[in-house]
């Protein structure tokens, strides 16, 4: 995944053209290659659209978006299995003998 492709996915606000967008893009990709680049190697080393990124980012930034698919997936269903665990374990047998 590219770099300015993760950041429209998970870059909030500001909104892409409003300032202080590449900045908060730069601190995105900070957390999402798990910092083994820094805030200013991004900034100053990667170009002004992200272009001169070294070729392993991409990889990890699809690592980066899995994980979070992982978690706003889970997030989405944590209701349900709150629900059923309710249920569950009001018949459970290892409940009942506690």
């Amino acid at each position: 995944m590219e770099p300015l492709e993760y950041c429209e996915k998970y870059v909030e606000n500001p909104k892409p053209g409003e300032r202080g967008y590449r900045a908060a893009c730069v601190r995105s990709l900070t957390e999402a290659t798990f910092g083994a680049y820094s805030n200013q190697t991004i900034d100053k080393n990667w170009g002004a659209q992200f272009e001169r990124r070294p070729e392993a980012v991409v990889r990890i930034l699809q690592i980066a978006h899995t994980i979070n698919s992982v978690c706003i997936k889970l997030e989405e269903i944590q209701p349900a299995i709150d629900e059923l665990l309710e249920e569950v374990s009001q018949v459970a047998p290892c409940k009942r003998h506690k």
